[in-house]
């Protein structure tokens, strides 16, 4: 096992690349109004910025188990600093559109690398008493930064222009590529893998047909180029399960999804950052729309749940650790259910808002990681990596879909009303009722899962 110290930095070296890029992923969505006017493109172009970083990552997660075994981990982590200081340089200091884009998409590939490699490395090298308290580190990357996104937005458009949103974080950059020179260690030797790259082909064809679609029916569009998105999809996905099933060297273990209690904690993970995205894209867009709340305020309003999801995340890992691992899942998501609750009947004020996603943050920050944690310490230490990868596309995929379902959501409300604060309060309390039949199916899912494994 490696030194815990340097193992602690690595981790976070690693993760605040992805920390980052969801932080500005995020962001964004509060400048897309500014970007629009400054280079005159339609909401659907701007949009690009947010769906090519997804795209992009999205692509390359699902190889992450064999990066890992093939390629030394501070080779990778180079490739990704390196990626997204470059793409975070173009984006900070460019007048283009297009330039804008592309490095958008660099920073897309920094974290479909880095993702997936800090929980391999915490699978890999962490000591199995302290496994639940670092990936309880780990995963704030994932829980933490949606939070933190639109508040660290909204501070910055209200000051300052938004290449302060990537010129801001270049020196966190720096300073994270030196961290991880000195923390990453190899604790496994690589070996020469070969890549199944008619598998791979597959599996890209379909990751990028459903991300796509599923970005189309944001806009509540369903013709004929959906259509054959569709096909595509159950063609490729069908062709990919045929080939993965023959290959020596499968991308994905496929085996992984015969176990119930597997897929039944993964739902429930992927519904769990599905909900968390679909509230840091609805909550600043109904506090701006019908509270008539400024940017600023708005970031204020959403930061205390921010705060609170990093200390109760930081303190899971630690209960599960030191108790029985199953409490502070079933806890989080008894809390989670209770703050849609709550919600669903008062949520017509900012008070009752910002209290419901300050419960709904604790609940998170109890459950999120420990579920991920659960699920993989059950695997055999050579089917880590491909469970590791398998969590981390899912949350990708989980991010598209909830900002696809507010967004739908949230229009629905407003096409209900032609006073566009009504319509807003209609969207939002239709969301929190959608929200809390997810949260309950979430919570049902994991009780049913938990109690499967303790049997075995």
């Amino acid at each position: 096992m490696t030194n815990n110290k340097k193992l602690v930095g690595a981790i976070i070296a690693v993760g605040v690349l992805s920390f980052l890029g969801i932080v500005i992923e995020t962001a964004l969505n509060i400048a897309f109004p500014q970007l629009m006017k400054q280079f005159a493109v339609s909401a659907k172009t701007v949009q690009w910025l947010t769906t090519g970083y997804m795209l992009v990552s999205t692509i390359i997660i699902p190889f992450g188990s064999f990066l890992r075994k093939r390629y030394r981990a501070i080779a990778l982590f180079r490739v990704a600093v390196i990626s997204f200081l470059i793409g975070t340089i173009m984006a900070g200091f460019t007048s283009s559109f297009t330039m804008l884009l592309g490095g958008r998409l660099l920073q897309g590939i920094a974290d479909g690398i880095g993702l997936p490699l800090m929980f391999s490395l915490i699978l890999e090298q962490a000591p199995k008493e302290k496994v639940g308290t670092l990936m309880g580190i780990g995963t704030l990357v994932i829980a933490f930064a949606p939070a933190v996104g639109p508040a660290y937005g909204g501070l910055i458009l209200n000051y300052l222009p938004w290449q302060a949103l990537f010129i801001l974080i270049i020196p966190i950059i720096i300073i994270t590529w030196l961290l991880g020179e000195q923390s990453i260690v190899q604790v496994k030797q690589p070996v020469h893998v070969p890549f199944d790259f008619q598998g791979g082909a597959f599996l890209s064809v379909f990751l990028v047909s459903t991300l796509w679609l599923l970005l189309d029916l944001t806009d509540q569009q369903f013709g004929l180029r959906q259509i054959v998105l569709l096909l595509v999809a159950l063609i490729s996905c069908l062709v990919f399960v045929y080939c993965e099933q023959k290959s020596d060297h499968a991308v994905i273990k496929l085996a992984l999804f015969k176990s119930a209690r597997f897929d039944g904690l993964l739902i429930a993970f992927f519904l769990l950052q599905l909900i968390s995205l679909c509230l840091s894209f609805l909550l600043p867009n109904v506090l701006q729309t019908a509270f008539a709340q400024t940017t600023a305020n708005t970031s204020l309003l959403i930061l205390p749940a921010a705060i609170t999801d990093a200390i109760v995340a930081a303190l899971a890992g630690i209960i599960y650790d030191k108790t029985n691992p199953r409490l502070p899942i079933i806890l989080g998501v008894i809390i989670i259910c209770f703050s849609f609750l709550i919600a669903s009947f008062n949520g017509s004020s900012v008070s009752i808002i910002v209290i419901s996603y300050v419960v709904f943050m604790i609940g998170l920050g109890l459950s999120y990681s420990n579920i991920m944690t659960f699920s993989l310490a059950r695997l055999e230490n050579e089917e880590s990596n491909d469970g590791n990868v398998i969590f981390m596309t899912a949350q990708s995929y989980s991010g598209a879909m909830g900002t696809a379902m507010a967004a739908s959501l949230l229009t629905w409300g407003q096409t209900q009303s032609k006073d566009i604060v009504d319509g807003a309060l209609a969207g939002l309390k239709l969301s929190f009722e959608v929200l809390l039949l997810i949260s309950v199916i979430v919570a049902v899912l994991c009780l049913v899962s938990l109690i499967e494994a303790k049997r075995k």
